[in-house]
């Protein structure tokens, strides 16, 4: 029977899979039994999205083999979790901070884009007051210090792995109302629904092109599936705080994060942009 009109259809050939479905009961129980064994480095286990610089329409899905990704210009799949994430670093990409430190890690990060947690001193901070979370604060005094992002954990169809694609500043109130639209409208919660991101060529105030995200509905999970992507979601916010913040998060973003809208007002529309919020946390 045909979907009605915005009505999205079952995908009943979607698969949520763990690559352990044809194995052999009892080794099945051994392997999850020795790995077990091993340390738990916490956190959550993911292959990167990355969104390519200069306005590129394909995204670099990592493989097993880090320095063959594969090229998509469409993902499709399953949010089984999304969360705000606040990072500032002091020193430009590859130059040593106020510290001397070059590594990746930012001065002061914050995972749920509330609280922020600065590394050198173990000051904290809340977020929305912070100074360097204001616009006018970076180097050429337009957007934020501060880089704010969504990163969403999707998995794909028939596909073992979560994948995790950092949205970037420029690209996060098109997904928030995407989101927002298809679950305040249709009441499909994500973690229930099929989606598709693509990437459209973009300009900013200096002329240079970048790549935004965009995101479609595409399907409603069989009840079967979304009760396994509702588990997995509930797994997966208890651990997600211990997942590492580093420039991979933000270097394939935008070169400069987008200009707050003025409305007729004269006042600066800065809500959509600035708090990245989807209808959850």
């Amino acid at each position: 029977m045909a979907a009605a009109k915005n009505e999205l259809a079952t995908m009943e050939s979607f698969k949520i899979v763990t690559g352990m479905e044809a194995m052999d009961e009892d080794l099945r129980a051994e392997l999850e039994d020795e790995l077990g064994d091993l340390d738990d480095d916490g956190g959550i286990d993911a292959k990167r999205i990355k969104i390519p610089s200069g306005g590129g329409k394909a995204f670099e899905v990592e493989t097993d083999d880090p320095d063959d990704p594969e090229v998509m210009k469409e993902v499709s799949g399953v949010i089984i979790f999304t969360h705000r994430m606040n990072a500032y670093w002091s020193q430009k990409l590859g130059e040593a901070g106020d510290d001397g430190d070059t590594s990746k890690i930012p001065d002061c990060s914050s995972m749920d884009g509330k609280q922020g947690l600065n590394r050198i001193t173990g000051e904290i901070r809340t977020c929305d007051t912070c100074p360097y979370n204001q616009f006018g604060t970076d180097s050429k005094g337009k957007g934020k210090a501060c880089k704010n992002t969504r990163r969403l954990y999707i998995m794909m169809d028939g596909r073992p792995d979560i994948y995790l694609l950092t949205v970037p500043p420029t690209s996060i109130r098109d997904i928030n109302k995407a989101l927002k639209k298809i679950m305040g409208q249709q009441h499909i919660p994500y973690s229930h629904m099929v989606v598709t991101f693509k990437l459209t060529t973009s300009e900013n105030g200096d002329g240079i092109k970048f790549s935004k995200v965009t995101l479609e509905k595409k399907g409603v999970l069989p009840s079967d599936v979304y009760a396994k992507t509702a588990e997995l979601r509930k797994a997966m916010k208890q651990s997600y705080e211990s997942v590492a913040i580093t420039t991979d998060d933000y270097k394939e973003a935008a070169p400069m994060e987008a200009t707050p809208e003025v409305g007729p007002d004269g006042f600066m529309q800065t809500g959509d942009i600035q708090d990245g919020e989807l209808p959850f946390d």
